[in-house]
């Protein structure tokens, strides 16, 4: 029985070997011009450090939209200069409110476009409660693309 087995698994072995190798492309003939490989476009990559805004908004301007909490932001956006010209890959906020602030968070992070649409153009976002402050305190840790 184990020497049956053997041959088995060898007679596996060899058909695996037939199936790779005839899957593979035919190396392209002398006479053919090659066509040129597809250029790749650059990934981009987040830097490591990212800036830190702290500030205060009311919870319920941030949720209905108003203009007096976009003009917050975009004043503490603003007033940080590593962040001019620049562009966020992700943008992690913590905010603090009483009933969770997991959902001011969200609203906040929904109003960034309006804040700034060039840095904040297509965005990934991330909810999060900030503990052992007030209602209505807000930290962004924004982090940018990589400036090549």
């Amino acid at each position: 029985m184990i020497a049956l087995a053997g041959w088995l698994f060898a007679d596996l072995l060899l058909a695996f070997s037939i199936v790779v190798l005839g899957t593979q492309e035919p190396p392209p003939k002398p006479d053919e011009p090659v066509a040129p490989s597809p250029t790749k476009t650059p990934r981009q990559a987040l830097e490591r450090r990212y800036v830190e805004i702290e500030l205060s908004v009311d919870p319920d301007e941030a949720r209905s939209g108003s203009a007096a909490a976009v003009e917050r932001l975009r004043r503490a956006i603003q007033d940080e200069p590593g962040l001019r010209g620049r562009k966020a890959g992700m943008v992690l906020t913590f905010g603090a409110q009483h009933s969770g602030g997991e959902g001011f968070a969200h609203d906040v992070n929904a109003l960034l476009p309006r804040v700034d649409r060039a840095l904040f153009a297509d965005v990934a976002t991330r909810d999060f409660q900030l503990l052992g402050t007030g209602g209505g305190a807000l930290m962004l840790n924004i982090y940018l693309f990589h400036d090549d």
